[in-house]
């Protein structure tokens, strides 16, 4: 079953920006249907579309987690995980 992912990023936009092609670049691959991203004050605020939970999970235990690690990006404390009824790119 489809996800919808949100969380907030507590980075600044600039930071974001310079990692987001990186994190696509993996995320895609590993299932990733659809991102979006908006600014909130000084933060990143982050929509994501996953196939199901556990291709979210494993992308966030690994790669995304890795990559926050290395860019001192603390992670989310807001992370909602929602089943969808759909997920449809028409």
């Amino acid at each position: 079953m489809a996800v919808m992912v949100t969380f907030t990023l507590r980075t600044d936009s600039k930071t974001y920006q310079s990692l987001r092609e990186h994190v696509l670049a993996v995320a895609l691959p590993a299932g990733l249907l659809f991102h979006s991203s908006h600014e909130v004050g000084d933060q990143v605020a982050i929509v994501d579309f996953w196939p199901t939970e556990d291709a979210w999970n494993a992308f966030a235990g690994g790669p995304l987690a890795q990559g926050m690690k290395a860019a001192k990006i603390p992670p989310p404390d807001d992370l909602q995980i929602t089943p969808l009824l759909s997920a449809d790119s028409r």
